[in-house]
């Protein structure tokens, strides 16, 4: 993987959830998919911060409790690193 591009969120998530990557859609979110609680959650955010080596606040945690929010995480990191590179 080059400096610039960063995991992809899906198989992120999977991993942090111990499913199947092809499981998850953009429609999956907490409390409705693949054991995906509070506990899971925490699981996927740890995951987030240290594959994409950010730090999201306590406050913005709810932000990402769905595929889609963690895609648009995803993609802006992309934009802004391949902005900076």
């Amino acid at each position: 993987m080059e400096s610039n591009e960063l995991r992809d969120p899906f198989d992120l998530v999977a991993a942090a959830l111990s499913c199947a990557r092809d499981s998850l859609t953009m429609d999956s979110a907490m409390y409705r998919d693949h054991g995906w609680d509070s506990f899971g959650h925490i699981r996927i955010i740890a995951a987030l911060e240290e594959a994409y080596r950010i730090s999201i606040e306590p406050t913005d945690i709810e932000k990402y409790m769905s595929m889609a929010a963690i895609k648009e995480l995803h993609s802006n990191l992309m934009l802004e690193r391949n902005r900076l590179a």
